[in-house]
């Protein structure tokens, strides 16, 4: 049979006659071997994953159902779930190879759901969870590729299981990332199936609408260009749902209020797409919530600068609804002079026009008609210039309103009562000032993990000092130089942002590949890079009068601390300590008092001279000036096969007391036990009075206050989303750094923010020792004034 399909797929008959034939040629066929069944089964696979053409595609799509459903127990042993993981497994880390099998192995997996009962389900889900373990991989990897992105959509949709745990997250982040393209109808179906995969998880709980709707917000609020694709998204969320955003509004950006300008022009631009349907509802809830909040300051120019764009879009019937709430709100709110509505006065009578000739929109004519009265009426200074308007709507024979109706609608809508108007009246539009204490990162794809990082290392005030002061390669390869170079623009630029795009080109390539990456590797490596620019020798921990390190010689240094390891083994009882440098510790979320050593990490003991069982314990000798502490928040599921985040909740402290042992404190039972990790967690968990089996902590006590630290936003270890909060040494002011956008806070405000949104985690800690010393910092450099760069 694969040979009369090859040759009918290579003639020239028309489509639609190779497949009618082909259906014959199945319909008649009833009985072959079980291994012609199999080869047919390998024949259609391989037409789906060459995709040749669209027909060769559905030929195999066609054959391959077929044989499911005749054939059932021949299908499922043949596409059985070890043999389409080994399958996909031979891909590597080719795109194109990944890309073709997963799109022949969903077509398969599909099928065979079809037609299990109960006694498959297990090799289904487990089929599942393949598909969802290479989405979790490569969907966010793949942004910007819409035929990529489009292939998981469909999958998603005919599997749903196949779905990453974070589903809503990632639906969003593909639907915001689809290109502007002509609308045919593979683009429509692609973000039609996006949408309903979104709209039918909302069913499972209504905070994932309000979690939608915070989403789109934050991605409406970049700059630059967005999907109209989130049009359709918008037009879904049931407008019940408004009531989220005053509250969400007065919660969580009052301190840089002015990001839903953005917001608000990026939907405004919306509205003409076909897509867009109830998006002016959004558009005027946004616009009340700062109304309610008392931003008038940013309602003005809002208004100014978007008025005659909307009401261009009252021409077109298709956006004319959604256009007509926002016009009427901007033009009957703004009442504190007349250069707004002056602004669209010479479009009115062609607008009027236009609708006028449509039977079916008198409703919208009498509205317009009762906006230009209520103006004319409230502006009447300016009556010469209303003649052709006023002359319009004689003509259209437009009912008069009276002068109570006027002032009644004149008091309801204006939103600017307050303002003094010889304030605001043709004053240009200025944004409020923005404090150059901070800038921010520009995210250059996927690079939120190094610009958490860095905003964290630039706040440490002693770290920037040493960069400064580094004597540095000015080769455009040198970390340090490009550092400095980075840290000089966030220091003394007047701009909102910088681009660290030649920093980023100075680390190895698995950091520089435009994938999402670990902000805790990224800092490894960032003090990998520093120790090595020193060009001294390593400690041999081995040899004790090995030369150490000049760590005061190098930028790092302020995060310098001396561990000491103790093993114990559990078979003599003998001891082996050891000294270790640390620049970060690595913080369990469980409070362990020992690490076992055991099974394949088992311990030479020399005394035994062989492999034992020992625990090992850890204390800090030498604590750091700045202490970096990383929480464990990764670790690999075997069962799954890959990394999962650990979502267990800790509430950031502002302060940590940290016992540390010197070396001259003789050792003593009391105090050999491995209290770091346990008192730093406790400490975390706000459970600071700390005794351990009874006994004291013994050892000397350094006190901390946090400086700053970096937030993993997301459920999935795969994939998610890296922001910074840091408090500035010098003014104690606190700040919210997310790539370009920077704000100020509260220390209030950020711990209500890790209330409310229990996917948002802190990750790395930075702590700076209470009262250090920073006067010999040469203030000329720390400063973060100066002029443009």
């Amino acid at each position: 049979m694969e040979t009369i399909i090859t040759e009918l797929l290579a003639s020239s008959h028309h489509e639609n006659l190779k497949k009618k034939i082909i259906e014959q040629l199945t319909t008649n066929t009833q009985e072959m071997p079980q291994s012609d069944w199999e080869t047919l089964c390998d024949f259609s696979y391989g037409l789906i994953l060459e995709h040749e053409t669209r027909v060769h595609a559905e030929v195999g799509e066609y054959v391959l159902s077929w044989i499911a459903r005749t054939q059932k127990q021949i299908y499922l042993k043949y596409f059985n779930s070890e043999n389409l993981e080994f399958n996909l497994d031979k891909a590597g880390s080719n795109v194109l190879e990944i890309y073709k099998l997963l799109r022949a192995t969903t077509k398969v997996i599909k099928y065979k759901n079809e037609i299990v009962d109960s006694q498959y389900i297990e090799s289904i889900e487990k089929d599942c969870q393949l598909l969802q373990r290479y989405a979790e991989k490569y969907f966010v990897q793949w942004k910007g590729r819409h035929d990529l992105h489009a292939l998981f959509i469909t999958m998603f949709y005919d599997l749903p299981k196949s779905i990453p745990s974070d589903r809503n997250m990632v639906l969003i982040h593909g639907l915001s990332n689809v290109p502007n393209e002509s609308i045919d109808s593979t683009y429509r179906d692609y973000v039609e199936k996006s949408v309903s995969l979104i709209e039918s998880m909302w069913n499972e709980s209504v905070e994932l609408i309000n979690f939608t709707i915070r989403e789109i917000f934050i991605r409406l609020s970049a700059a630059g260009s967005h999907s109209f694709a989130m049009a359709l998204l918008i037009s879904r969320i049931p407008l019940d749902h408004l009531s989220v955003i005053t509250p969400y509004i007065q919660k969580n950006f009052r301190e840089d209020i002015s990001r839903f300008e953005l917001n608000i022009r990026h939907m405004i631009d919306m509205i003409p797409h076909p897509f867009a349907k109830n998006i002016g509802h959004w558009i005027v809830g946004l616009m009340k919530a700062l109304e309610t909040v008392k931003s008038h300051e940013l309602l003005i120019p809002i208004t100014r600068i978007n008025i005659t764009k909307v009401f261009r879009y009252l021409r077109d019937k298709k956006s004319r609804e959604d256009a007509l709430l926002v016009v009427k709100y901007m033009l009957l709110g703004y009442q504190i002079a007349s250069d707004v509505f002056m602004l669209v006065v010479p479009m009115y009578p062609e607008v009027l026009d236009i609708i006028s000739q449509e039977s079916d929109q008198v409703d919208v004519l009498h509205e317009l008609s009762g906006i230009a009265q209520c103006l004319m009426c409230r502006f009447s200074a300016n009556q010469n210039q209303f003649a052709p308007l006023k002359q319009k709507l004689e003509n259209l024979g437009m009912p008069k309103l009276v002068q109570s109706e006027i002032r009644t609608i004149l008091q309801e809508h204006n939103w600017n009562k307050n303002i003094k108007s010889a304030e605001t009246t043709y004053k240009p539009t200025v944004r409020p000032a923005r404090s150059r204490k901070r800038i921010g990162l520009q995210n250059l794809g996927n690079t939120c993990f190094m610009n958490s990082v860095l905003q964290a290392l630039f706040n440490s005030l002693e770290f920037r000092y040493r960069i400064f002061r580094a004597t540095s390669n000015k080769s455009k390869t040198s970390t340090l130089h490009q550092l400095k170079m980075c840290f000089g623009f966030m220091a003394f630029s007047t701009r909102s942002y910088f681009s660290p795009s030649a920093l980023l080109e100075t680390f190895p390539r698995w950091i520089n590949n435009g994938r999402q990456q670990d902000c805790h590797e990224f800092l490894k490596q960032e003090e990998s890079n520093q120790v090595v620019s020193n060009k001294r020798p390593r400690l041999d921990m081995e040899n004790q009068s090995a030369p150490r390190i000049n760590y005061n010689e190098m930028p790092i240094s302020a995060f310098c601390g001396t561990l000491e390891n103790t093993i114990k083994c559990l078979s003599c009882g003998n001891k082996s300590r050891t000294k270790e440098d640390f620049h970060d510790l690595t913080l369990s979320l469980k409070a362990e008092n020992e690490e076992e050593l055991n099974e394949d990490n088992q311990y030479f003991c020399d005394k035994c001279n062989g492999l034992q069982d020992a625990v090992k314990t850890t204390q800090i000798i030498v604590p750091p000036r700045y202490l970096i502490l990383s929480l464990n928040r990764f670790e690999y599921d075997k069962r799954y096969a890959r990394r999962i985040k650990i979502m267990t909740p800790v509430t950031p402290q502002d302060t940590l007391s940290l016992t540390y042992v010197p070396d001259t404190l003789e050792r003593s039972s009391k105090n050999e036990s491995n209290y770091t990790n346990v008192e730093i967690h406790h400490q975390m968990n706000g459970t600071a009075d700390l005794k351990t089996n009874g006994n004291e902590i013994i050892g000397d006590k350094v006190d901390y206050d946090l400086s700053a630290f970096v937030v993993h936003s997301g459920t999935s270890a795969e994939y998610g989303h890296y922001y910074t909060y840091a408090k500035d040494e010098e003014d104690g002011n606190w700040y919210h750094l997310n790539d370009n956008f920077v704000i100020t806070s509260t220390w209030s405000k950020i711990k209500d923010e890790g209330e409310d949104y229990k996917s948002d985690t802190p990750y790395l800690f930075f702590f700076r020792q209470k009262n250090l010393n920073n006067d010999d910092l040469d203030s000329s450099i720390t400063s973060s004034g100066g002029s443009e760069k």
